[in-house]
């Protein structure tokens, strides 16, 4: 009885067995049986073999391959001819030599069993370097203040990641970003732009483009104003920055320049960049007349732009500059030495002086007027240049008090350019060191000439001893469009208080004495 019942059973799994009740259902028809082999994406490499596998766990009819639902294999027609480098195996797999990136795509493999079709997807993933290709691809020519956008465009498996790189600066902002659009704001921006894309696989591949920036010519004028004499040659110059490469003209008194024998222009190349060019313009005036002498212009123009820069010719004297005098001032009076050069015989100077007042000025508000100027006409002393030196003592000044001076310069042909302005105190209370020269802008636009200086320490009273030279330092002087004053006359007017209450205090303990 028990053995017949072992045997029943056994016949009930064969007949389920048989009718594929045990079958793992992949597809639409669950009588198709199931696969061993599971679904996969292989990754390769150029070059290297792939094998598709299609493993069922019942026997087939036949196998049929078709990738992106294009037929390849059927093993009902053997007489099929295969794709190259395709073969398919007796187990039903599909093997692929050689792989290329055109075979990258999904694969199905397709069986007919005894219960129906099954399917299983497959995929090649071919990973080969990335490639990069930019645009435009010739150079680019742009102008200032124009947007430059150029494309990159990139392939490979995986995905590249791209770069932006422009005069070989890395631009973070612009990571991962097929485009670039970027404001042309300076001539600097000329150079290479470049987009690399990496992927892991192989070396990063890398385009590039030249970007050349067209721009207004740039004129730099190192001496806008030349001295010379009736007689004498003179020559101006310009240096012009271009690109393209600048035409010049030459005008006086806003006429073009006539060129002659003696009236003559001169070009030469300084330095030929790869994106712009730098020449030297000179005008050159042989045997100077007086008609010659005034404002010239010197223009620069190419296809984008025009610039101009003014220069000068001119006999008058040049700008005048302080020395340190040797004899030492009193309280009323100061020294001063001036030296200049001129070509034409000096006939005068002319010194303007002011003096600064110390009022009730806080240090956060100052509001005295601007000061005016006194004049003082001074002749020359008949000697021959083209080096002149002078000395003059100024009179009747106040102690302890701050003043500014100027000095011009007259020949022939006018009055020279201000001097610098010179500040220096009168029997002061503070010691002024020789030491370096201060050119800090003063309220009329000059430069004041100045030395370091030490100051007494907060409750001192200086000694009163004269000032050991004839410049006091800019920064001790804080003025303010409305012509303020300095600390120094808080300093003196301290000290006449201190003074004052010191007598004071002393007629009090006479009294009490009394």
């Amino acid at each position: 009885m028990g053995g017949a019942l072992v045997q029943l059973v056994v016949a009930f799994v064969g007949l389920q067995a048989t009718l594929g009740t045990f079958r793992q259902i992949v597809t639409g028809n669950p009588a198709a049986g199931s696969f061993i082999s599971v679904p996969t994406t292989v990754k390769r490499y150029e070059n290297d073999t792939v094998l598709l596998p299609c493993y069922h766990n019942a026997p087939y009819r036949y196998v049929r391959w078709s990738r992106d639902d294009l037929l390849l294999l059927d093993s009902r027609y053997p007489d099929l001819q295969p794709p190259p480098r395709m073969r398919l195996w007796p187990n039903g797999s599909l093997e692929v030599t050689d792989v290329q990136t055109e075979d990258t795509g999904d694969y199905t493999c397709e069986i007919m069993t005894d219960g129906g079709k099954a399917s299983q997807r497959h995929a090649i993933e071919v990973q080969y370097q990335a490639t990069v290709a930019i645009y435009p691809e010739d150079s680019i020519d742009i102008r200032v203040g124009q947007i430059l956008e150029v494309a990159c465009v990139v392939g490979g498996v995986p995905q590249p990641f791209i770069k932006w790189s422009m005069l070989n600066v890395h631009l973070p902002n612009l990571d991962n970003e097929p485009k670039l659009s970027l404001l042309v704001e300076y001539r600097n921006f000329s150079g290479p732009v470049q987009c690399t894309a990496t992927n892991g696989v192989g070396e990063p591949a890398a385009a590039s483009v030249e970007v050349i920036v067209n721009f207004v010519p740039e004129i730099d004028v190192k001496n806008p104003t030349v001295h010379t004499r009736v007689g004498e040659t003179g020559i101006l110059e310009c240096l012009v920055t271009a690109h393209p490469i600048a035409s010049i003209h030459w005008f006086h008194h806003g006429l073009p320049v006539v060129f002659d024998r003696r009236i003559v222009k001169l070009d030469a190349l300084v330095a030929k960049h790869q994106y712009h060019t730098v020449q030297r313009h000179q005008l050159a005036i042989r045997n100077l007349r007086d008609s010659d002498l005034g404002q010239y212009e010197c223009k620069a123009s190419n296809r984008i732009g025009f610039t101009s820069a003014q220069l000068e010719l001119t006999g008058r004297p040049m700008v005048a500059s302080f020395k340190p005098a040797a004899e030492m001032s009193s309280p009323t009076t100061h020294n001063f030495i001036w030296q200049t050069e001129s070509f034409s015989t000096l006939i005068e100077y002319k010194l303007k002086f002011r003096r600064v007042p110390s009022g009730n000025v806080t240090p956060f508000r100052r509001t005295l007027p601007q000061l005016a100027w006194n004049e003082l006409i001074i002749p020359s002393d008949g000697s021959y240049g083209p080096l002149y030196s002078i000395g003059y003592t100024l009179k009747g000044l106040q102690p302890t008090s701050v003043y500014e001076v100027i000095v011009q310069s007259r020949n022939r042909y006018g009055w020279s350019d201000p001097s610098n302005i010179l500040r220096f105190a009168t029997g002061g209370e503070i010691e002024i060191d020789a030491g370096s020269e201060d050119t800090s802008p003063s309220p009329d636009g000059q430069t004041t000439e100045a030395l370091e200086y030490s100051e007494p320490e907060l409750g001192e009273v200086g000694d009163g001893g004269l000032i050991t030279d004839n410049m006091v330092p800019t920064d001790f002087f804080e003025y303010t469009a409305e012509g303020g004053v300095d600390r120094l006359g808080v300093v003196a007017t301290s000290t006449l208080c201190l003074l004052v209450l010191a007598l004071v205090i002393c007629g009090m303990n006479g009294i009490n004495d009394l």
